[in-house]
């Protein structure tokens, strides 16, 4: 029996592994085995949702349920083995996998173990940033930001409230401009003065969305002024303390609540012997997506170094994972024939949709380029796509007008 291990279960390793099921699922001869920490797969793309609820709108499990899909839901009826584990090993002479407690034996191993928040090695950023990459992350800064305004309410003084957001990036921007509804609701339930509440994002690059338009930058610019968020470009941050922000040019910036936006790096995967990893720390590929030195592990996602057609690294967005997933699932039959895939890799660049306060984003792909409330909807059917693919049509509208429903009462 060959014996197929993916370990990750996020976006490229959900879809590969659903791909290679329904290839070899009716198989004696092949098992699929996903390993991944968690029960559920994140939809990172609506985090920023949760952590800008407010919780006299909805519950922790209303809001974990509209980003969350758990794996059950996924492979019920799957030819694939699912273990929650963290893997602690991989050892690609012996062809193991380390996962828990349970030592595992591999024929062909695909690495999607995803990305975690970059600090870039500024000092106190770790300790005192609160980040924004997994659910009980999101969950952390909603509770924060109201426990700054109930720590200052009987504060006779009713000095300014600071909310800080590192990083002018897609993430950043899309939280920042989601945070003004919930600061209404909870300034007038614990009767602070809404105006002393104060959002800036601090960017390093002299432009919001850095890698995207120059347009798109623009206009994310205008939609924040618009909603009373202050952004400061060009200010790298050269170190944190418990209370202020300290930039290059030596200003300090004090803050009540500093959210870290600012950029992912690969996770670290613990493997036994050394591999060719690129300058960010991913692991090389070749463009059948596999590790050159062992020919019988394949890398996707944001963990692996993927040259695109333009001949320039894939970002690490769904969009890109979900298609490397695709081509894994296509080439590895090859390869387990000990053939060579008849196609390469070829990924291409994206378009992009960035939300931007209530029902609001602007689009740019495929030569289109507006913004509004149609931008939004495109965005939830680009959703309605995704789990049509994993969970089928029917429960794919099902779980994205529940995700609606929940997001939108901030609006």
């Amino acid at each position: 029996m060959q014996k197929i291990i993916i370990v990750g279960a996020g976006y490229g390793g959900i879809v590969a592994a659903l791909g290679l099921e329904k290839k070899f699922g009716m198989s004696k001869n092949v098992s699929i085995t996903l390993i991944d920490r968690h029960d559920y797969q994140l939809y990172a793309a609506n985090l920023y949702e949760v952590a800008a609820a407010e919780e006299e709108l909805t519950t922790v499990k209303e809001l974990k349920r509209s980003i969350a899909l758990p794996f059950w839901e996924v492979f019920k009826g799957k030819n694939i083995k699912l273990i929650q584990a963290e893997v602690t090993n991989i050892n690609p002479v012996q062809k193991t996998v380390q996962a828990g407690i349970q030592k595992l034996e591999y024929d062909f191993l695909v690495l999607a173990t995803g990305s975690v928040s970059d600090y870039f090695g500024i000092e106190g950023a770790e300790k005192f940033a609160l980040p924004l990459k997994r659910l009980s992350d999101g969950l952390r800064v909603r509770n924060q930001i109201e426990f700054a305004i109930q720590r200052h309410r009987l504060d006779m003084s009713k000095k300014n409230i600071r909310i800080v957001v590192a990083g002018g990036g897609y993430t950043g921007v899309e939280f920042a401009g989601e945070l003004p509804r919930l600061l209404d609701m909870v300034a007038w339930k614990n009767e602070y003065p809404r105006e002393k509440i104060e959002v800036t994002i601090v960017e390093a690059m002299p432009m919001l969305l850095p890698g995207l338009s120059p347009r798109m930058s623009a206009d994310a610019y205008t939609r924040l002024r618009d909603l009373n968020i202050r952004v400061q470009l060009s200010s790298r941050i050269a170190k944190i303390d418990e209370h202020f922000v300290e930039l290059d040019s030596r200003e300090k910036m004090e803050y009540d609540l500093l959210v870290w936006t600012t950029g992912v790096k690969p996770a670290v995967f613990p493997i036994s012997e050394p591999i060719e990893l690129d300058r960010k720390g991913r692991v090389v590929v070749n463009t059948f997506l596999q590790v050159e030195k062992y020919g019988n592990i394949f890398g996707l996602g944001d963990n692996a170094c993927i040259i695109n057609s333009d001949g320039r690294p894939a970002p690490p967005t769904a969009q890109d994972a979900i298609e490397q997933g695709e081509y894994v699932s296509y080439a590895l039959p090859y390869v387990m024939k000990n053939k060579k895939p008849k196609k390469p890799y070829r990924g291409k660049p994206h378009g992009y949709i960035v939300v931007m306060g209530g029902q609001w984003a602007i689009l740019n792909y495929g030569g289109f380029y507006f913004s509004g409330r149609l931008a939004y909807y495109i965005r939830e059917l680009a959703a309605l796509n995704y789990y049509r693919k994993v969970v089928g049509l029917w429960k794919a509208i099902k779980y994205v007008v529940f995700q609606v429903t929940i997001h939108s009462r901030n609006n």
